[in-house]
């Protein structure tokens, strides 16, 4: 039986942990950021950074890859947070949200 064939009693979905990615930016605060991919139970696979750009009313703007393979996913993560690093003028280590580090 496959993992994401298991019953789940009432769950609403499972997914597994691919792959845990540290990605260096001097863009970011600490220069690195680390991006993990779920593999969904559907078979496609989803990258979530642990930091984010907040918008300009300081509300955290949290992003996410989405991809058929982990790479895709990765990749389309890594593109979305450049766009919103590229797209701040000036960032301060105010200007970002981290997740909480249990989840990474």
């Amino acid at each position: 039986m496959s993992w994401n064939a298991i019953p789940l009693r009432g769950a609403a979905s499972i997914s597994r942990v691919a792959n845990i990615y540290e990605v260096q930016d001097l863009r970011a605060p600490s220069t690195r950021y680390r991006i993990k991919v779920l593999e969904r139970a559907l078979g496609d696979f989803l990258a979530v950074p642990n930091l984010c750009v907040k918008t300009r009313t300081g509300e955290p703007d949290w992003i996410a890859g989405l991809g058929r393979t982990e790479l895709e996913a990765l990749e389309d993560a890594i593109a979305r947070m450049g766009e919103a690093l590229g797209a701040a003028e000036r960032l301060t280590p105010d200007d970002f949200e981290w997740s909480d580090p249990h989840d990474f």
